[in-house]
């Protein structure tokens, strides 16, 4: 059954099915089907499944889909069967996804995404994964013989940054080549981009740590190298302020995501994605930065991410 069906007998959601400006494009109804990861690609190759173009033509009736995290490089692969964007192999099975969604009159985003530390050596032969600092969540991963410890990552070098933007900008090359409407960056949930966003994560003392202008600054090479490919309407971004997802924290997020955000509304880009966290993410106590506190009796508070 498509969106349409589904809503057209409530009442209360008929103004989900009007169309919406979405940055550059227009999007035939306000439903967005939100990244999800789904693991339906070959775990040597990470080329999605030959059915993946009949799961997403199934789910084109959205306004937009935004596509499971996609790896940029073989380094950034953090999950069996994970898919990819860096092989003409990947290009080409995208294509065959992208063209089944437009038949339904859908628009997909790609999801461009990094793994980090998150990135256990079981995918890539050995080598330490990347990262801004040499931290180690105190978590598992996943890899393909089951949850280990994460490792240690290697501290990444001036040369290491730069050649991960690139490899963003031909992430993001690819996607257009494959035929998708825009790109979603994937700057939250604990992977690369919110690695060097966080100062739990980055302890670095150079241009790209220390202070917030500092930490953002490798956040905003890679969309503004990716604006360069689509156009600031045709990119979007995913964070997590205020997530601990992970083992992430950061001492001042307020300030870390302000200094953020300012930079993104100057770009103009097409959206800002990001998730509502429970009241355990926002006082956990694993935090090093948790104080503990005189237990007062008082209603709880919901709260939402920063936007």
């Amino acid at each position: 059954m498509c969106i349409r069906d589904r809503i057209q007998g409530s009442s209360k959601y008929q103004h989900l099915l009007s169309s919406f400006q979405l940055g550059s494009i227009t999007l035939k109804n306000r439903v967005v089907m939100a990244a999800l990861y789904r693991g339906r690609s070959d775990i040597k190759t990470a080329v999605p499944a030959d059915y993946c173009a009949e799961y997403y033509r199934q789910r084109a009736s959205a306004g937009l889909i935004i596509t499971d995290c996609t790896a940029i490089s073989r380094r950034g692969l953090a999950y069996v069967g994970a898919s990819g964007i860096y092989s003409q192999e990947q290009i080409e099975q995208w294509k065959k996804i992208t063209a089944a969604v437009h038949e339904e009159d859908g628009k997909i985003f790609l999801q461009l995404w990094h793994g980090g530390r998150v990135v256990h050596p079981d995918f890539i032969d050995g080598e330490l994964p990347l990262a801004p600092s040499p931290i180690a969540g105190r978590v598992e991963v996943m890899t393909v013989s089951g949850m280990k410890k994460q490792v240690t990552p290697k501290e990444m070098t001036e040369e290491d940054i730069q050649e991960v933007i690139q490899q963003y900008r031909k992430g993001a090359e690819n996607a257009l080549e494959a035929g998708f409407d825009g790109i979603e960056i994937h700057a939250a949930n604990s992977y690369l981009i919110d690695e060097f966003l966080r100062d739990w994560t980055n302890r670095r003392q150079d241009k790209w740590g220390g202070s917030a202008e500092n930490r953002v600054r490798f956040c905003l090479e890679i969309v503004d190298q990716c604006i360069s490919v689509f156009g600031a309407g045709r990119v979007g971004i995913k964070l997590t302020p205020v997530g601990r997802f992970r083992d992430m924290f950061d001492s001042d997020p307020i300030n870390t995501y302000t200094v953020l955000i300012q930079e993104l509304n100057k770009r103009k880009i097409a959206y800002i994605h990001t998730i509502e966290v429970s009241d355990t993410d926002l006082d956990n106590q694993n935090s090093p930065y948790f104080k503990k506190k005189k237990k007062k009796k008082k209603k709880k508070k919901k709260y939402s991410a920063l936007i």
